[in-house]
């Protein structure tokens, strides 16, 4: 994920806004403006014990034969008593403990078989896979039983094409996704389609621009917000400021304004080439989880990070430059009152430890700063980690000094993550987290 007008170009980006939020005046007054540029240095400890009631660790049991590896994408997730990882060539369920129940498909171009994973859903009994090479969308059962494959995949009318990682599945039969506005005058902005590609749900897009010249088409520098959980459908695109919710009569409801003011990239530059100078002076929302009565943000701050490594990672590549890599992350944590609208962002740390330098302060159990992943239910969130990255975590000073509320589990952890390092294992570990009503 990436990253004074004259008065007529203030009044123009005002009226592309009204248009862009699809609401009507009745709707306009229950939206939640937060105000991001005038908190951007509003930094603070923010502790994990203050909101949270619980976390727990759960290691995906490591098979030889079916790896896991890391891979950055969010092919990732728990449902009823089933967690799907993937590598992007191989889906894996397990149960909720983390003991390896089977591999769903493999590669190859036969009936129940893909070329690559983008995405991965498990609705009820079902799970389904978009293979993104062949745009297919492979339904199977949790049996691991291949049992369809739609060819429409995630395309609708043979023309739209719903990125992939930018799509949900509804439901058993209905998917929803975002179309990615790149040569400025795309008709919509969303669809909701069925299996067979057939359009059952549209939605217009009214932020457009021109192309500059010599330019085919953009991309943007990061993905929308989208994702589903229960009956609640959240949707916010990169670069639009309004998040909304798609309601039960297939509706887009305005929810949330967040305003980043002078750091958002304004709609003058949308029609250019990168450039990566430009890009990293603007800063954009990330992540969107709604917890009872706060907020969970997570910004990308971009050159305005106030956090580096302590020690800059050098990347060789054959017959090219080194890259000095400065930084474990440019995203900062924020937390917002939904009743007051304040927010404040967990101050970031310096570091080489790549699991404290953003997120809550885990004075819980001294373990990583947690950084939302995903939402699983409306209270309880996963964080995915790196095993090699838990392990130096447990080596840090960051663990080491850290005296937690609670210091057995501090202990535990640590009895963890190195009776882990004695069998050899190298697959993720999921964080739990349940926070408090």
């Amino acid at each position: 994920m990436k990253r004074k007008y004259i008065k007529s170009y203030c009044f123009i980006s005002l009226i592309f806004f009204l248009f862009s939020c699809d609401f009507n005046k009745n709707e306009s007054n229950s939206i939640i403006h937060i105000d991001i540029e005038g908190s951007i240095n509003d930094f603070m400890k923010i502790y994990l014990s203050e909101y949270a009631d619980s976390i727990w660790y759960v290691p995906l049991e490591c098979r030889p034969d079916h790896p896991i590896l890391w891979n950055s994408s969010e092919l990732f997730g728990i449902s009823g008593d089933f967690i799907f990882d993937s590598n992007g060539k191989e889906c894996f369920l397990y149960d909720k403990n983390g003991r390896f129940i089977r591999e769903i498909g493999k590669l190859g171009r036969g009936p129940g078989e893909y070329l690559g994973i983008s995405s991965i859903s498990l609705i009820e009994d079902k799970i389904y896979l978009h293979d993104y090479y062949t745009d297919d969308l492979i339904e199977y059962n949790t049996d691991g039983a291949f049992l369809k494959r739609y060819k429409s995949g995630y395309t609708a009318d043979e023309k739209y094409r719903l990125e992939y990682g930018d799509a949900t599945m509804l439901n058993d039969s209905l998917i929803f996704g975002c179309i990615e506005n790149r040569l400025g005058s795309e008709e919509y902005k969303a669809l909701v389609i069925d299996k067979q590609g057939q359009i059952k749900y549209s939605y217009k897009n009214y932020i457009k621009f021109p192309l500059a010249p010599g330019v085919k088409g953009v991309r943007v520098a990061g993905s929308p917000i989208i994702y589903t959980l229960g009956d609640k459908i959240i949707f916010k695109e990169f670069l639009n400021d309004t998040l909304f919710r798609l309601d039960k009569h297939f509706r887009l409801t305005p929810e949330y304004v967040f305003d980043f003011g002078n750091y958002k990239q304004p709609l003058s530059e949308r029609g250019k080439k990168w450039d990566f100078d430009k890009l990293g002076s603007y800063m954009t929302l990330i992540n969107f989880f709604d917890i009872g009565d706060f907020l969970i943000l997570e910004c990308d701050f971009n050159n305005y990070f106030p956090a580096k490594r302590l020690t800059a990672d050098i990347i060789k590549l054959p017959g090219q430059d080194d890259i000095t890599v400065g930084y474990n992350t440019t995203i900062a944590l924020g937390i917002c009152n939904k009743k007051n609208r304040e927010l404040s962002f967990s101050e970031p740390t310096s570091t080489d430890n790549r699991l404290f330098t953003s997120g809550f302060y885990n004075d819980i159990d001294a373990g990583p700063r947690f950084m939302p992943g995903k939402m699983i239910n409306d209270s309880t969130i996963i964080m995915k980690i790196r095993f090699d990255h838990l392990i130096n975590h447990i080596k840090s000073n960051d663990f080491l000094n850290n005296i937690p509320k609670f210091p057995e589990r501090k202990e535990q952890l640590k009895i963890l993550v190195d009776s882990l390092q004695k069998a050899d294992f190298d697959n993720p570990v999921y964080m739990f987290c349940t926070f408090k009503n």
